[in-house]
């Protein structure tokens, strides 16, 4: 272990932390997974001991306490996301919070004062944007395309998920005893859907394109399957469009298209737990030549983890930020807004909280 690690503690033993958190954590560079901590104390035994981590606890506030545990990762469903972000950020810890950052922008604004007031490091999960080909489209796009004229995002969840990650994931050990929110997540399949998937889809669309200002939404639905269209206004100028289709009877398909003046990308993106890079193609203008990077190094969960390292031992900017992850779930609740209203909603309307 090197001399300059960061010590995590994992609050949540469920899939996600299982599949994804856990594996990252014990191959990332400058990072130790100290602590593991869940209210089933059967589930937390057995994933302690498959994990090879000792220092187990049931109580959330005895792991905050504990001196070797600088940082926590919140892998816990989503309406746990900001009350336990608040309190690892006052009990003087930095955060890394599951997608998406809160189930409402008001809980978002008040978890990015306390960000502020402690002066700590909050990363949110949207690990995407450290995948090493979506990392690349974002440079380019930055240092390369000009002006943002045209943004595509379309992200189609499909049917054979399940049996996808079957092939190449361990299976998920459970408990009877996991603490759950007392709304069950899908008991709104339609929303859990929406701010599920859709996290994702306007993490990207902001990371590639820059902020959106305005959506204009409808939705499709078909027995159990939704499918969300709409446009996009951004702050940069550029128009678009997005498609979130959960779920369809096809193979995964996440893409992103982005036009500038002097340059595109093209980025497909793969189911994340195969853990290879999205295929990107990049054009610049000024060369009239086609770029085809290629990353190696390409779980996206250790990318990000490192990231996170990296911005507390280094003092770095964090990505996505608290007020980055607020961007996000404002976009989803305007997509639903306009749903219901049948309108455009302009999301800088009303600013200056």
């Amino acid at each position: 272990m090197p001399d300059e690690c960061l010590k995590i503690g994992l609050l949540g033993c469920g899939a996600i932390a299982q599949i994804a958190h856990i594996p990252a954590a014990l191959r990332a560079q400058r990072v130790q997974l100290a602590a593991l901590c869940d209210g089933a104390n059967d589930l937390l035994e057995k994933v302690g001991r498959k994990a090879g981590v000792e220092r187990l606890f049931t109580d959330y506030s005895t792991m905050l306490a504990d001196e070797q545990v600088q940082a926590v990762i919140i892998a816990a469903p989503d309406a746990f996301h900001v009350p336990l972000a608040i309190q690892a950020l006052e009990a003087g810890k930095h955060v890394l919070v599951e997608k998406p950052l809160g189930t409402n922008s008001a809980e978002c604004l008040d978890l990015a004062r306390v960000v502020k007031q402690t002066g700590l490091k909050l990363q949110v999960g949207s690990m995407k944007r450290h995948d090493p080909g979506v990392a690349f489209a974002h440079r380019f796009l930055q240092e390369r395309a000009g002006p943002i004229l045209s943004v595509s995002g379309v992200y189609r969840d499909t049917i054979f998920r399940p049996a996808m990650q079957e092939t190449c994931l361990d299976p998920i050990l459970s408990s009877e005893a996991t603490v759950k929110p007392k709304l069950h997540p899908k008991a709104d399949l339609e929303h859990y859907n929406l701010t599920t998937q859709g996290a994702h889809l306007f993490d990207n669309l902001f990371f590639l394109a820059g902020r959106i200002t305005a959506v204009t939404a409808q939705v499709a639905h078909n027995d159990g399957n939704w499918s969300w269209h709409g446009l996009l206004e951004f702050e940069r100028g550029g128009r678009g469009h997005f498609e979130l289709t959960c779920k369809t009877c096809a193979d995964w398909c996440e893409r992103y298209e982005v036009f500038g003046q002097s340059g595109s990308v093209q980025v497909d993106v793969s189911l994340p737990f195969y853990h290879r890079p999205a295929q990107v193609r990049a054009f610049d203008g000024s060369t009239e030549v086609w770029s085809q990077p290629l990353g190696g190094q390409s779980n996206a969960y250790k990318n990000q983890l490192e990231a996170f390292a990296e911005a507390i031992l280094d003092d770095k900017p964090t990505s996505p930020d608290v007020r980055e992850g607020l961007e996000t779930v404002r976009v989803l609740e305007a997509v639903e807004e306009s749903i219901r209203t049948g309108r455009r909603v302009d999301l800088c309307k009303g600013e200056g909280a």
